[in-house]
């Protein structure tokens, strides 16, 4: 059984990891501003069915082959580098040529909400990489580690979940006031070069 304290001590790094901006944060905000609260909602829903696919790979002891499999880790964040980038270049040429006026407002990221949150969830090997070298801190090796670190895995997508359910909220919020306004495209803009940001920062990761 994790220590009172432990508990403690993994929902302090929890909560800032979760405060880290991501492809999470940026992916719930986007779509929340763009077209609401529902498709920002959607894409919180395919994060935590990525959290639970960690989860998964946590309690059946498979986690770790991310880091144990030579050239795994490596086409992991290759797949999830282009993903993020195909996304954002997905925004910057929505922010160049918009939507005409007729057309319902639709976020250019290409898939649903729900399944990109998922996709850029599970292709994040950063996520499992953190997991694997923070866990073993606070559960240890015993035969009771496997559940004690879903529990930990968890509670992050726990606070992630509170936390992009506030950002979809005023996202939404301030989205409504914008519409489709010129601010609008220069936000689909900044979020795309954001993307591409993110796209690089993955690509230069480094396995553990």
């Amino acid at each position: 059984m994790l220590a009172a304290h432990s508990l403690l001590a993994w929902t302090v790094m929890a909560i800032g990891l979760v405060l880290l901006p991501g492809p999470d944060t940026m992916l719930v905000a986007g779509h929340a501003a763009r077209r609401g609260l529902k498709a920002g909602m959607a894409a919180i829903g395919g994060i935590q069915l990525g959290g639970l696919f960690y989860m998964a790979l946590c309690g059946f002891g498979f986690l770790s082959v991310l880091n144990a499999v030579p050239g795994l880790f490596m086409v992991v964040k290759v797949a999830g580098a282009l993903y993020l980038a195909w996304m954002g270049l997905g925004l910057l040429r929505g922010a160049i040529r918009p939507a005409p006026a007729a057309e319902p407002p639709k976020l250019r990221l290409g898939a649903s909400p729900f399944t990109q949150g998922f996709i850029s969830t599970v292709l994040n090997p950063k996520v499992a990489i953190f997991f694997l070298a923070a866990l073993p801190q606070f559960v240890g090796t015993g035969p009771d580690a496997p559940f004690q670190g879903m529990l930990l895995i968890a509670i992050v997508y726990a606070l992630g979940f509170l936390w992009c359910g506030a950002l979809a909220l005023l996202a939404t919020h301030a989205g409504r006031k914008v519409g489709q306004s010129r601010a609008m495209r220069w936000f689909e803009g900044a979020m795309g070069v954001g993307f591409f940001g993110l796209a690089g920062r993955l690509a230069l990761a480094r396995n553990v």
